[in-house]
Formats: C-alpha cells, structure tokens, sequence
C-alpha cells in the first residue's frame, strides 16, 4: 500500500500515522485469506469475540454472547459464512421452542455445605482458586441455592465425596419462550452484522427472519399506596436492608449502580450524586466494578431531602459497625451499601432477599428492578417533563422512556384532560332536556 501524509503534518503525526496505518494494513492482509466467507461459523465467533466484543463491549455483554452463541453454534456452527441461509437460522428457531431442547441441568444442594466447608476446614478462597470457580459459586452453595452441575460435579471431586451424596440434579426440559428465540437473534445478529462490515460476507442471512411474537409486557411497578406500605414495613427490618431498598425506591437507579456507589460520590450540601461506577457479576469472573452501562448512564442528579437524610443514618450505623470490628473491616473503596463485615453486597442478594421480603410482606409481586420503576412512575404521575424522567434514569432519549411507560403516560394524560372539570361551573351548560328541546325545535 501506498500512504502519503497530508500537507501540514509534524515529523511526529507522520509517525503516528505511519504506525496506524501499519497495524491496519496489517490486519487487512492478516484476516483476507478467509474474508471470502469460507470460514465457519463457529469460527468467525471467535473472531468476533477476540477482535471486536472483548476490546468494546462491557463483560456482561460479552458473557451474554458467549452463552448464547455456544448454543448456536451446536447447531449452526459447522456451516461455512458463504453457505448460511435464512432457511438454517429459521429451522433452528423452530426447533428451540420443541419441548425438551432446553436440556439445561442444575444441581440443587442436598446437605448443609456452610456446615460441611468448616467440618472439613475448607477455606472457600483456596477451594475457588483449586477449581477455577468463583468464590460466589461457593456461597451460593453456602446459602442452600442451585448451582451449575458443571461446577457441582468439580466440586464434588474436590472434596473427595461422590455427587449424589452432594447433591440432586435438577432436569429442565421446558420449550424456550419467544423473548428467549429473540434474545439469541440479536446475538447472531450481531455477529453477521460484524462479518457484514469485515468483508466476509455482503448480507447477513439474519436479516429478515420471522420471529415469534412477544407479548408486549407492562413494567411492573408500585402505585402510591402500595409504595408507602412497602416503606412502612421496611421499618421493622434490618437497618442494611431497609437503606438499601428505601433508597432504590427514592432514586430509581439500576441495581448495580447503587451497589457501586462510594461515600465519595454523594455531595450532601448540594444533595448531588454522581454515578461514576457500577458493581456487576457474571459468573465466568465473578463480582467486579465497570463503568455505567452507556455514556448517559454516567450521570449527575439530585435526590431528595428524605433520600439524602435516610444515607446519613445508614452511615452513623456502618461508621459504627467499622469501629466494632476494627481490623476486621473489608471495606476497600468506600462503598456505601456494604455487608455488615464492609465487603461489597453480592448483587443476587439483594435480590432474593427483596424476593422474600416482598412474599412474606403481601405486597404485589415486584422486583429489585420494579422500584426503579415505581420511581418513573410516581415522577411521571406527579407530572414530572418525560425528559427529565429520562435524564434522572439515565436514558438516551426521552422516547426510551416514553416507550416503556407509555401506559403511565396515557393515565397521567387522562387525569390531566379531566383536570380542566374544575372550569364547569363556569361554563354555561344547558340541562340535557333543554338541549334536546332545543334540538328538536321546540
């Protein structure tokens, strides 16, 4: 190839230039022999995890494309780029929904392992390093939940005690639902997009394939009533818990960005939080912090008086639960929520405490994530602009947020339109029998 630098240039932007294009041309000739689309699938895969997703996508995403292109792959996965057709990925779809092609397998805990690990004197973090399965695999055991029978079956080995004795094995042979068949076509999507724009192939075979409808489901949330009821029976609970969820409720943030909020990042006098970043979990790695999920998801915003003053009482008692324990304190960054020792909560366990607590409470079924929407909707109720809605949430565009609480709108559009009724005792309306006289001309 020939390069030539434009006028103007320094000696040092030439050079840099030079090693640009060095490394591009590089990788043009590196990956041409196959750019004729006679590479696998399940090849190409790779390439797209190594070369594009690994270097530009959050982890989660990637573990998300990894697990669903494993199963494509079973089926898809041998058929050179050049020969996949609309008629292969149709057939696969269709076969997901058969009954029984789930095949997934869980192993379910038969004995008390937080019992069994002290017996034995196994310390969980030499366990986790000897098999290469994160420590949170391990306290989910611990905690008497379901895990992979992968991992069970490595486990089991570890401690030298056959699996049955361990555990139970739970089948699952349930067909896939539409959103799942939907979830695994914007995975495959993505991928032949991106052997599209390589040069591999000039049309990505995905593109056009019918999917089976989704039911178009309304967002889960509190009304008012049931809002202040759940606030109210948080009183009773744990301080660590009623924090946690009462401020979820009251700034609306996703689960993984309260969790990784830090002391640092709230401004009390301006009563400003700031969103710098998030705690996650996958389980190929374990728990780790990553940037906001997008650009706009790395914000500013004000909560309120209640909000900042239910944070200060949260502290008093974690800067006291500091003191008591001393050296024993795990907190490393300052985290805000934390268990009662200051390591990070695990993300699940939010979850499935809140899960509980909703079960034994009788409220309406809900979620960690419905409090996030019980926030979006009281604002939008209380007649809060779309796009503010929008920008406290962390959303894109304002249409992101009208799209998903478009039933909230239309109530709040009806209340609205109803509002101007307390105009009508000032409007001269005739008695209906009067304007039926009147219309018959009488």
């Amino acid at each position: 190839m020939t390069w030539t630098p434009e006028p103007g240039m320094t000696e040092r932007q030439i050079k840099k230039e030079l090693e640009r294009q060095a490394v591009l041309f590089e990788d043009r000739v590196r990956h041409s022999l196959v750019q004729d689309g006679n590479i696998r699938l399940v090849d190409f895969t790779k390439e797209f995890l190594d070369r594009h997703a690994r270097l530009h996508l959050k982890k989660k995403t990637v573990f998300g494309y990894e697990q669903n292109m494993g199963t494509i792959n079973q089926a898809l996965g041998h058929i050179k780029l050049k020969d996949l057709k609309p008629g292969h990925i149709t057939s696969f779809y269709a076969n997901l929904q058969e009954k029984g092609i789930r095949a997934r397998m869980t192993a379910a805990p038969k004995v008390d392992f937080a019992e069994l690990l002290k017996k034995q004197e196994h310390s969980v973090k030499s366990l986790a390093e000897t098999a290469d399965i994160s420590v949170w695999c391990f306290r989910r055991l611990k905690a008497g939940e379901n895990i992979s029978k992968e991992h069970a079956e490595i486990i089991a080995h570890l401690l030298n005690t056959p699996y049955d004795e361990l555990f139970r094995t739970i089948h699952d042979d349930s067909p896939l639902k539409p959103g799942t068949i939907h979830a695994y076509h914007r995975t495959l999507s993505a991928v032949l997009s991106r052997a599209v724009k390589w040069g591999y192939i000039s049309k990505s075979p995905a593109d056009g394939i019918d999917l089976p409808s989704v039911s178009r489901r309304r967002a889960a949330y509190l009304d008012e009533p049931d809002a202040r009821r759940l606030l109210e029976l948080l009183h009773d609970e744990p301080i660590k818990w009623r924090a946690v969820i009462t401020f979820d409720l009251l700034s609306g943030l996703r689960r993984a960005e309260f969790l990784g909020l830090r002391w640092e990042d709230i401004n009390f006098d301006s009563r400003m939080i700031h969103i710098r970043q998030t705690w996650n979990y996958v389980p190929s790695q374990g728990c780790y912090v990553d940037t906001p999920k997008t650009d706009t998801s790395e914000r500013s915003m004000k909560i309120s008086q209640t909000a900042a003053l239910l944070l200060l009482e949260y502290k008093d008692w974690q800067d006291a639960q500091r003191v008591a324990l001393g050296d024993a304190w795990r907190d490393r960054d300052g985290r805000v929520f934390t268990n009662d020792d200051g390591s990070p909560i695990f993300p699940d366990t939010v979850t499935k405490w809140f899960t509980n607590f909703v079960a034994r409470s009788g409220l309406p079924k809900v979620t960690v994530h419905s409090l996030r929407h019980t926030f979006a909707s009281l604002m939008i109720a209380d007649g809060a602009p779309l796009i503010v809605v929008a920008k406290q949430l962390g959303h894109a565009q304002a249409s992101t947020t009208g799209n998903i609480y478009a039933h909230v709108i239309a109530a709040a559009e009806a209340r609205a339109v109803d509002a101007f009724d307390r105009f009508g005792d000032s409007v001269a309306l005739q008695p209906k029998e009067e304007q039926k006289k009147k219309a018959a001309g009488t």
